[in-house]
């Protein structure tokens, strides 16, 4: 049995126990207090013992490979055991003696082993601050970057995924200058996004899903050949070209729009007044009904073009997803500006051909006023407002489901 084993069983076997200014102590009865004192005395950890009252104090270890702490934060009270732990510890107010080969281990003890390891990981990149007395590692990447190795017990946590992210990353040999260079890149964003507190391992402990997610992305972005700036000025190309077709779709009606409201003045002025349908007014409206064909046909035209210009959209943007997954995120706001003008592009059109339905049934009730002595027939009057409001649903359930449930993602 190890001195420590040895501090650890007889800390377990007195009653009343207390750690305090590197003494363990604590009372004992008989046969007890006989077997505990003299292990302690053959070790040369007992301090005192008193038989009559049963009280025994013995030395707490403090050696660099053999310490008994009250707590875990005891243990980290020296700056030494923040960078590297003891070979062997006890926590006292845990009962619990560390043993390499433990699988099941408190959270408390599993992060604070996790937060050294990402310590040591990190040492072996840094060009200083390796020394055991060294209060932070510092590292040089354009500039000079500090990291305190300083935390507290009650604030880490155990850090997932650490020992993949240091085998991918830290102590795997290919493309390892690289993987050096992204690492320092990441932790200096991180110091200057978090330039108002102190930059130190706590705090990498809590943001290290971050830390690792930006890692992750940078090497990525390094394997595939491709650099931030260049992906980022080729989707800002990509939008420019988008945006000018989408508006194209438009701008290339918007002179057969004009016609639209001289059209329904021309029919309604060249109407002659009658009892009965006279030829005149029944080719006025023939010619109206056709130019409502034709404008309802390009606008078909025009909306079919846009929908395989937002394809080609969507098919580019499925392309960056698969392409640069890992960075995807940061493009999101060019897409959703895209899709924006695609739906008002889409919704213009639906406005364009309402009124030319609504300009081509105003023209029929023209030729029913003027072909009935000017009056209005009733029942024509509602069998259009019928036909409008039956189209008007149509085409308002189509916008619906295509602007405010669109699944493109």
């Amino acid at each position: 049995m190890s001195k420590l084993e040895l501090s650890a069983w007889s800390y377990r076997s007195l009653n009343d126990k207390e750690v305090s200014r590197g003494r363990v102590s604590g009372t004992a009865t008989n046969p007890s207090f006989s077997k505990i004192t003299g292990e302690l005395e053959q070790a040369g950890l007992l301090i005192s013992s008193n038989p009559e009252t049963g009280l025994i104090v013995f030395r707490a270890l403090s050696a660099a490979n053999e310490f008994f702490a009250q707590s875990l934060t005891d243990l980290l009270a020296g700056a030494s055991r923040k960078k590297k732990c003891p070979k062997e510890f006890y926590i006292a107010d845990l009962d619990y003696l560390f043993s390499a080969a433990d699988v099941d281990r408190p959270l408390p003890v599993q992060a604070y082993l996790d937060t050294v390891l990402l310590v040591e990981s990190l040492s072996k990149l840094a060009e200083h601050g390796t020394e055991p007395t060294s209060t932070k590692i510092i590292f040089f990447h354009k500039e000079k970057i500090e990291l305190h190795i300083d935390y507290q017990a009650d604030k880490i946590t155990p850090i997932q995924g650490l020992q993949e992210f240091i085998g991918r990353y830290v102590t795997d040999e290919i493309h390892a200058d690289q993987k050096k260079t992204i690492i320092k890149s990441v932790l200096l964003e991180l110091s200057k996004e978090f330039e108002g507190c102190v930059f130190d391992v706590g705090l990498l402990n809590e943001k290290f899903e971050e830390f690792k997610r930006r890692v992750s992305s940078g090497y990525q972005l390094y394997v595939s050949e491709f650099s931030f700036q260049k992906i980022k000025a080729e989707i800002e190309k990509s939008k420019f070209e988008f945006i000018t077709k989408i508006n194209k779709v438009f701008s290339d009606i918007q002179n057969q729009l004009l016609t639209v409201p001289a059209a329904l003045i021309v029919a309604g002025s060249q109407f002659e007044p009658s009892s009965h349908v006279t030829l005149k007014n029944f080719l006025i409206l023939s010619g109206a009904l056709a130019f409502t064909v034709f404008m309802l046909l390009l606008i078909i035209n025009q909306r079919n073009t846009l929908q395989s210009i937002y394809n080609e959209i969507d098919n580019e943007w499925g392309l960056i997803k698969k392409k640069h997954n890992a960075i995807k995120e940061q493009f999101d706001t060019q897409y959703k500006s895209l899709e924006a003008r695609y739906k008002h592009q889409y919704l213009l059109l639906e406005i364009v051909s309402l009124i030319v339905i609504a300009a081509c049934m105003a023209a029929i009730l023209l030729f029913g006023y003027n072909s009935a002595s000017q009056e209005v027939s009733v029942e024509l009057a509602m069998l259009l407002v019928f036909l409008l409001v039956v189209y008007m649903g149509v085409r308002g359930y189509a916008i619906f489901s295509r602007i405010f449930f669109s699944n493109k993602e």
